[in-house]
């Protein structure tokens, strides 16, 4: 399999760069609630399209693409919610609505009109995607009762996407609008400077339309997964990026008359910094291949390996990114530390290492 970038690919990777340069920056200056960089401008560059389908004024691109994307945003720390509500929630809006629902709320998400947030995991039950919070009939519609955690998003989301189990034991796909009286949420901040919540449902009355369709566990995991490997991407982006400023700044950072990149040992952490990070590359390029050619089992145990390869090694290298710029590395002014923290954060968003090895074991027998 060829992982050259293709032209087209090649100019957006090069345009989100310089698109998303400037986000750090302006994040610290405080342009803007969630980065320099908003949601309307991922919308007007076709970003939240393009893995809407075609039939609902999509671009119908497939997740190579995105992998691009995400990776630039993880090198450029953006915090706009885009594998939460542009990767995942699409995918769920575009596996369970139909007819012109379906067409309606992809076309509003893909031109930026309308933001939704996945809400799949719930309190006490880790990473397990069988919902507790249930839905049953009343009158022409439905009564939501339950809570959800770790909505990533739900800041500034129109609405809410939520998975819950229907009186006769199948999972319906949910739109709740946050509006609703019943609804509760606990908005907090995540160590990435980013945003989550936890949304409680008490007796929620919803009309029939906010059931968007039926699904199974099964093929919530499989949208899932995309978002897992876009997650891996953009963790690589953001580990790639805290190795170049770590190299740069050993050539600056003087110590004893010399730059402290002259020191052997310094220059073996940066070198065994770039092999780890490669060796993630390695891991998301086998996943992707997988993607392309693979049941459903096997692009399972895919992702499941590409993430415990990702994060075992994310935490290494982004601490040591830390570690060797000193006390400088500490501050919130300067990039390198918020590195550590995204990945910290993207550990724990789609399953955490453990989760995922056991996933693996599982699925390999």
């Amino acid at each position: 399999m060829d992982f050259a970038l293709s032209p087209e690919q090649d100019m957006l990777r090069d345009g989100a760069r310089r698109y998303l340069a400037d986000d750090f920056a302006a994040r610290r200056r405080g342009d803007g609630a969630a980065g320099g960089t908003g949601w309307r401008g991922y919308a007007d560059l076709g970003w939240l399209a393009l893995l809407a389908p075609e039939d609902a004024g999509g671009l119908g691109g497939d997740i190579e693409d995105v992998l691009i994307l995400a990776e630039e945003m993880g090198r450029a720390l953006s915090l706009q919610p885009y594998i939460a509500s542009a990767v995942l929630a699409t995918g769920l809006v575009d596996l369970v609505a139909a007819g012109q629902q379906r067409l309606d709320l992809l076309g509003a998400m893909a031109s930026g009109e309308r933001r939704f947030a996945p809400a799949l995991y719930e309190p006490g039950r880790r990473y397990r995607l069988e919902p507790e919070v249930r839905a049953v009939t009343s009158g022409a519609g439905y009564r939501l009762s339950g809570a959800k955690s770790l909505v990533a998003g739900a800041a500034g989301a129109d609405g809410l996407l939520v998975t819950a189990l229907l009186g006769d034991g199948a999972v319906g796909l949910f739109l709740a609008t946050m509006e609703n009286a019943a609804i509760f949420p606990t908005r907090y901040a995540t160590i990435d400077d980013g945003n989550a919540a936890d949304v409680r449902f008490e007796q929620v009355e919803l009309g029939p339309d906010a059931l968007l369709g039926i699904t199974t566990v099964d093929a919530v995991e499989d949208v899932l997964d995309e978002a897992r490997l876009a997650l891996c991407a953009d963790t690589l982006g953001a580990l790639e990026r805290a190795v170049e400023i770590t190299a740069d700044y050993l050539k600056t950072r003087t110590q004893f008359g010399q730059p402290l990149a002259n020191f052997q040992a310094l220059q073996h952490g940066v070198v065994e910094m770039y092999i780890d990070a490669d060796s993630i590359r390695s891991s998301l390029y086998n996943a992707i291949a997988v993607f392309d050619r693979g049941g459903r089992e096997d692009r399972r145990r895919a992702v499941s390996s590409c993430w415990v390869k990702t994060f075992d090694a994310a935490k290494g290298i982004a601490g040591m990114a830390v570690h060797l710029h000193g006390g400088i590395g500490m501050t919130t002014e300067y990039p390198v530390g918020h590195y550590l923290r995204r990945v910290m954060v993207s550990e724990r968003s789609f399953g955490d290492v453990e989760h995922h090895l056991a996933r693996y074991m599982e699925l390999a027998g």
